[in-house]
């Protein structure tokens, strides 16, 4: 369409900028953790990638503002990238050590020969909505509209293209599919040149105060069940290469450890502590009530279950992610969750 042929050159224009905004300013100060002595030992030093300030990275960003990494010997920076195959590429490349993305890029992967294994999941619930302009009242009415879902592939493409599929629309046919940079979505919106697009948190509450509406919403339950067929679906995972575990399993079970901590100091705050604790990887600031409408998608223990796997892989195969079942034990490995659970 030409709408969508005139976004990508508009936000062709944004690439440059956006590649050097990869990566938070807060996360050029860690080498230097990294290299100073905790209680007479130097820090190690871990790079999680992420598909930009991502929301439901906030028991990593908690694990690392109460200093639970540190504690465990650790100095974490995080690293953004435009969309999650991006990272994932990182990750297989040794890049990075550890990877915030969603769980079927675990299936997609092993699929292509490939093994990544999701050591922790931060979710329990899908978290994301899909939201549209005021005058699109139903999902029917997105035929000929144009959707920001990210790159094919990714987690937001597999789950806008389900709902569209739910919405008895072909996703090849009736819609048309951009990819934007996250800084460029809410722009594309008012400029009018896209009509809908996934969100949560943040964006969710962004695209509000602009007049979208939202068409499905998983942070309902019974929309979760409806469009999804399941009550748990652990969206959001930490990966690591199969490699790198085997090569550094005591690393990754500090890691895991670090972060089940600050799941459980989560739990136990308000909104507003959490939103005062994490402003400063949310680039300045964040509303709890953003933090509570987040909140109703964590996990608080980091186990993904046979019912989650089994819901997701579902939706890959719906989608065409991926081509056959995968295995739970062939992508999943809760061994670092339960020895951390076990520590406290």
């Amino acid at each position: 369409m030409d709408k969508a042929k005139s976004l990508m050159k508009w936000c062709a224009s944004l690439f440059f900028v956006t590649v050097f905004l990869s990566v938070p300013a807060y996360a050029s100060n860690e080498k230097d953790v990294a290299s100073s002595p905790a209680d007479g030992k130097s820090l190690q030093q871990i790079i999680v990638g992420q598909p930009g300030h991502d929301d439901y990275g906030i028991p990593l960003y908690l694990a690392d503002k109460l200093g639970y990494f540190k504690e465990e010997g650790l100095a974490v920076q995080f690293m953004n990238f435009k969309s999650s195959p991006l990272s994932v590429a990182s990750l297989l490349a040794g890049e990075i050590q550890f990877c915030l993305t969603s769980y079927d890029q675990a299936l997609k992967t092993f699929e292509k020969g490939k093994i990544l294994k999701i050591v922790l999941t931060t979710t329990e619930k899908h978290p994301w909505c899909l939201l549209a302009r005021p005058e699109i009242a139903s999902l029917k009415d997105l035929k000929g509209k144009t959707i920001s879902a990210k790159m094919p592939g990714s987690g937001p493409r597999a789950f806008a293209t389900s709902i569209v599929i739910h919405g008895g629309l072909d996703p090849n046919a009736d819609v048309t599919f951009v990819d934007l940079p996250e800084t460029a979505i809410l722009p594309a919106y008012i400029n009018g040149d896209i009509d809908a697009t996934v969100g949560s948190g943040i964006r969710k509450a962004e695209m509000l105060s602009r007049g979208a509406v939202v068409l499905a919403d998983m942070n309902d339950s019974a929309q979760h069940k409806a469009i999804l067929e399941a009550d748990t679906f652990p969206l959001k995972v930490v990966l690591a290469t199969d490699d790198y575990l085997k090569t550094n399993p005591e690393i990754a079970q500090k890691f895991v450890t670090a972060a089940y901590r600050a799941m459980q100091w989560e739990k136990a705050h308000s909104s507003a502590e959490i939103a005062e604790k994490v402003a400063e990887y949310f680039l300045g600031s964040v509303n709890p009530e953003v933090v509570d409408d987040i909140r109703r998608a964590f996990s608080h223990s980091g186990l993904v279950t046979a019912e989650g796997h089994k819901a997701i892989e579902k939706q890959s195969l719906s989608v065409g992610l991926i081509s056959k079942p995968v295995p739970m034990e062939s992508v999943v490995d809760m061994s670092y969750q339960k020895k951390a659970a076990a520590s406290q």
